[in-house]
């Protein structure tokens, strides 16, 4: 009897000693259980798309302001002679699929003139634009329906 409490209690122990030293090793890595919960919720670090809203189009000087999804400030997207602009059109009204789901959407090559206010964007560029509130070297930029 006298053996097995001790076997008892030295388990304890390990159990006990194992937690702090886990528990410290946690504290010294940085990775509280707070942080690990906003380290999801930072900006990525490299960025070469994003879905955003038209809010206005100067086709003269070649740019679109548009508004990124989930921000609140406007990006200017400079547009050069290589940027491919398409509009995306389903062969059926969106607001009335159809039961069969199964297509292809047609695109059409549109001019800088052609996008509006409220149109909503994909947009897919070849550089980093993490965290810029300007940028070009897009290649193309789809209108969505």
């Amino acid at each position: 009897m006298q053996k097995n409490q001790t076997v008892i209690l030295i388990v304890i122990a390990v159990v006990i000693l194992g937690g702090i030293a886990g528990w410290s090793m946690l504290q010294k890595s940085g990775l509280s259980s707070g942080e690990e919960q906003t380290q999801g919720e930072e900006a990525p670090s490299e960025v070469y798309s994003m879905s955003a809203v038209v809010s206005s189009v100067d086709a003269v000087s070649g740019f679109l302001m548009v508004k990124p999804q989930a921000e609140e400030e406007e990006v200017k997207v400079m547009i050069s002679e290589d940027t491919k602009l398409i509009k995306l059109e389903f062969p059926f009204d969106p607001k009335n699929p159809p039961a069969e789901a199964v297509f292809t959407p047609t695109e059409t090559d549109v001019e800088l003139s052609d996008f509006q206010q409220g149109d909503n964007l994909f947009i897919k560029v070849k550089e980093n634009i993490s965290g810029k509130s300007e940028f070009g070297n897009v290649d193309f930029i789809h209108i969505l329906p």
